[in-house]
């Protein structure tokens, strides 16, 4: 996980996230900021459709950007509902520091929509630092180059070079926009990387090696509306393993050279992605490696479903259930899944446990504490002045298992755990996990996390 330039200062982050302050709902305060004017009034649900929409504070972002990802348009009913999503929505594009979303009567049973935004800081070189797999034993550090907002069409370049664990070098280039109606995207990725090996079946057998990764990916794909986008993706990957140890690679010699190709779709109604307090998330994608009849010759399946219910007093119900399926010939030891990397199963966190497939599901009940606000930071340039808080309380579960194909999946074999924790929501939409859980047997474990919800 990379961790922006604002999370070096975590410690200082959440010391003004602590202050006290009313409990609200998880929805981010609209109060008016120095150097920030503030908006028409907001109106409450009423058979008000909408007139214009109006986009200030955009001095890069197209305005397509930002309309793409709103539900009111021109003739839509107004509900303050519809007001929030769409803020969150917006928000949710990683573009800027602050989204405000509301309406002023325009007469004849209409209003108007007017969004304001406080743009991010776009393109600079920065550091990195972060932990691999949410392992905090595995910290890996280095430099890249940034530029979230090319051209003003929420276009991505990216390159890095990362040293400690898990070296790599990678350019990555995304566009969202291929057609002004957003419509269409793209992206590309050319990656170099060392692996240290993450079975511990095989680690047992040969003991500690490293794996060489290369990689070369290409996506396209299209977005049918707001909430449903499919694509096809094609690339060539390389794995070399120096040891040449017959269970590492399919080929047996040490190196595995192989065409790639993909498809995916993704249904997603989720507010604000990074902590949604409402929407849906279902998606499904499968991968083929190789070519059939040939050495390399297997396949994965994924799904992931994600549902967040909103419940009276501001709590939100939160569920995942997901999977990850292989077939085909033998699947190498570099391409089997896992719990104990980036998939967890808290009261389990630090085992691992590998398989040709992979379940697992989760249910949080989330509880806001502090409601997301903005803090002023005068001193700091523009683009980096305006941080957003938040601070929530959960219960949660998980379950979980690993199996290869000669074996089947069996309930008795899941591992469990349940716990709670306090939930920082900090700037640059980075969500910090302070948790506490157990596992069937009660023993128990302090987990610090940084990821999303679910």
């Amino acid at each position: 996980m990379k961790i922006t330039p604002a999370l070096y200062t975590i410690l200082i982050l959440i010391a003004p996230v602590l202050a006290p302050g009313p409990a609200s709902t998880a929805r981010a305060q609209d109060s008016t900021l120095p150097g920030f004017p503030p908006g028409p009034p907001m109106v409450a649900d009423s058979p008000l459709t909408v007139g214009e929409v109006f986009i200030s504070g955009n001095e890069k972002t197209k305005a397509f950007v930002i309309l793409r990802e709103m539900s009111l348009r021109p003739g839509e009913e107004i509900t303050r509902g519809k007001l929030d999503y769409d803020r969150e929505r917006i928000y949710s594009l990683r573009l800027f520091n602050r989204v405000r979303v509301s309406a002023a009567p325009a007469g004849s049973g209409k209003a108007n929509i007017m969004v304001e935004v406080n743009e991010r800081w776009y393109i600079f070189p920065f550091p990195i630092l972060g932990i691999r797999d949410r392992d905090w034993g595995k910290v890996f550090f280095g430099a890249g180059v940034a530029h979230n907002n090319f051209r003003g069409r929420n276009e991505k370049l990216f390159a890095s070079l990362v040293l400690g664990y898990d070296p790599s070098v990678s350019l990555f280039y995304r566009n969202n926009f291929l057609d002004e109606g957003g419509a269409w995207f793209m992206d590309a990725k050319v990656s170099y990387s060392r692996v240290r090996n993450r079975s511990p079946q095989v680690e047992e057998l040969f003991g500690e090696y490293e794996e060489r990764h290369f990689t070369i990916l290409s996506n396209v794909g299209t977005r049918l509306d707001r909430h449903h986008s499919v694509w096809v993706n094609a690339g060539y990957r390389v794995v070399d393993v120096p040891n040449r140890n017959p269970l590492t690679t399919v080929a047996g010699e040490g190196r595995d050279a192989f065409p790639t190709a993909g498809v995916g779709y993704l249904f997603d109604t989720r507010d604000l992605l990074e902590y949604p307090s409402v929407g849906t998330m279902a998606g499904i994608s499968a991968a083929k490696y190789g070519v059939p009849g040939h050495e390399t010759d297997f396949f994965r399946v994924a799904t992931d479903f994600r549902h967040f219910l909103p419940l009276p007093g501001g709590f939100v119900l939160a569920g995942r259930i997901f999977t990850d399926q292989g077939g085909g010939k033998r699947i190498p030891s570099y391409s089997r899944v896992y719990f104990g990397y980036g998939e967890r199963i808290r009261g389990h966190f630090n085992e691992v446990v590998e398989g040709d497939n992979l379940a697992g599901g989760t249910v949080e009940l989330h509880f806001p504490i502090l409601a997301p606000r903005y803090l002023k930071m005068d001193p700091l340039p523009a683009g980096f002045d305006l941080w957003r808080f938040g601070v929530g309380a959960a219960i949660f579960g998980d379950a979980g298992t690993a199996w290869f194909r000669d074996s089947k999946f069996s309930v008795a074999n899941l591992a469990k755990g349940y716990g709670a924790g306090i939930h920082f929501l900090l700037p640059y939409s980075a969500v910090l996990r302070l948790e506490y859980a157990w596992d069937e047997a009660r023993n128990g474990e302090f987990i610090v996390d940084l990821r999303g919800a679910l």
